[in-house]
């Protein structure tokens, strides 16, 4: 059974800690993200294991194409990962970050091949939940996310009881009731911004 806390004021420093820890020995932790749970791992760790990323690949498998979304602390913290940025995404990632926007951008030559989608972009986020970028801070490195949901169920806006929190999960921080949204996804091609997914974040030309 994973271990478990609830997040409040007087445990935040503690689940921050936790869930950093655990990244960094390369385990999942199950972590309010935005406003739905996800699965969250280092993309490697500091000795350079992918230990993390094959457990969530195990957690749940991603279809043909289908790759991570990487998540920064800091919205500067993505120029690392990105090969170039597009005047319609820098205008993006000043306005909306930390927010709830995945941004689709070219991938740069540092990113693990299993974050590089097959047309050469990286899916990155800088969330809004001040929790979850603190883990990240703490944990040193890039984190991978995932809904926490089995394929072709809803992802979940609470934390699931012990019983249904699948093995492979080390941690499961629970934050109450969530909102239910996701996060809006956008592509950046040159000046063009087509919006993937609706989300929390209005975007021109989004999806019905």
């Amino acid at each position: 059974m994973p271990e478990r806390i609830v997040l409040g004021a007087d445990t935040r420093d503690q689940a921050v800690a936790r869930a950093a820890g655990l990244l960094r020995e390369g385990q999942v932790a199950l972590l309010p993200a935005e406003g739905l749970y996800g699965y969250h791992a280092l993309a490697w760790t500091l000795g350079g294991s992918r230990e993390g990323t094959d457990r969530l690949e195990t957690l749940k498998p991603r279809g043909p194409g289908k790759g991570w979304i990487a998540l920064v602390a800091r919205p500067a913290d993505a120029y690392r990962w990105i090969a170039s940025v597009p005047a319609p995404a820098a205008v993006l990632i000043h306005a909306h970050w930390p927010g709830a926007l995945t941004l689709v951008l070219p991938a740069g030559p540092a990113l693990p091949a299993s974050l590089v989608g097959p047309d050469g972009t990286v899916a990155l986020r800088c969330p809004g939940s001040e929790f979850l970028r603190a883990v990240i801070l703490a944990a040193g490195g890039l984190v991978i996310s995932t809904s926490a949901n089995e394929p072709g169920a809803p992802p979940p806006a609470s934390a699931p009881a012990a019983d249904r929190v699948p093995d492979g999960v080390a941690l499961v921080v629970d934050a109450g009731t969530l909102s239910g949204e996701s996060s809006t996804v956008a592509r950046v091609e040159g000046e063009r911004v087509i919006v993937l997914r609706r989300g929390a974040v209005a975007l021109p030309g989004s999806p019905p």
